[in-house]
C-alpha cells in the first residue's frame, strides 16, 4: 500500500510591493509551498473566495481596502476553515500595531525580515514541521 505524499500548502501574499511578493515567494516555493499572489486586498479577497488558502502574508499599508480590513473580513466573515494570517509591515509604530492587532492577525510582524524568521513564523501557524 503506498501513501500519497501531504498536499503542499497555499500561501497568499497580499502586498502591493512586487519586490516583497517576489522575495516571499522565493523563499516558500523552495520550501514546497504553493503560493498566490495578490497587489491589492480586492485582489486577496478574490484569491481567498476562489482557493483554499491556509496562510496569508498581508501588508499593513494597501491601496483601497486596508490590511485591516481584509484581515478583519478573513478572521470574521470566512467560512471555517479560517487561514491563519501574518500581518507583515513596516510599519512599527504604536498607532500602526494597534491599528494591525485589533483586526486579528495571528502575528504582527515588522519588516524587514529574514528568511528564518518567516520560516519559524510558517512553520509555527502552520504546524507538523510545514
Amino acid at each position: 500500500m503506498t501513501t500519497s505524499p501531504p498536499e503542499a500548502r497555499t500561501i497568499l501574499l497580499v502586498d502591493d510591493d512586487p519586490e516583497i511578493r517576489g522575495i516571499l515567494r522565493a523563499m516558500l516555493e523552495g520550501r514546497g509551498f504553493n503560493i498566490l499572489e495578490a497587489p491589492t486586498a480586492e485582489a486577496g479577497r478574490f484569491r481567498l473566495l476562489t482557493s483554499k488558502v491556509d496562510l496569508v502574508f498581508l501588508d499593513l499599508g494597501l491601496p483601497a481596502e486596508s490590511g485591516p480590513e481584509l484581515c478583519a473580513y478573513i478572521k470574521k466573515e470566512m467560512p471555517p476553515p479560517v487561514p491563519k494570517v501574518v500581518m507583515l509591515t513596516v510599519h512599527d509604530e504604536a498607532e500602526a500595531w494597534v491599528m494591525g492587532l485589533e483586526s486579528g492577525p495571528d502575528v504582527y510582524a515588522v519588516k524587514p525580515f529574514g528568511l528564518d524568521r518567516i520560516l519559524m513564523l510558517v512553520d509555527n501557524l502552520l504546524g507538523e514541521g510545514a
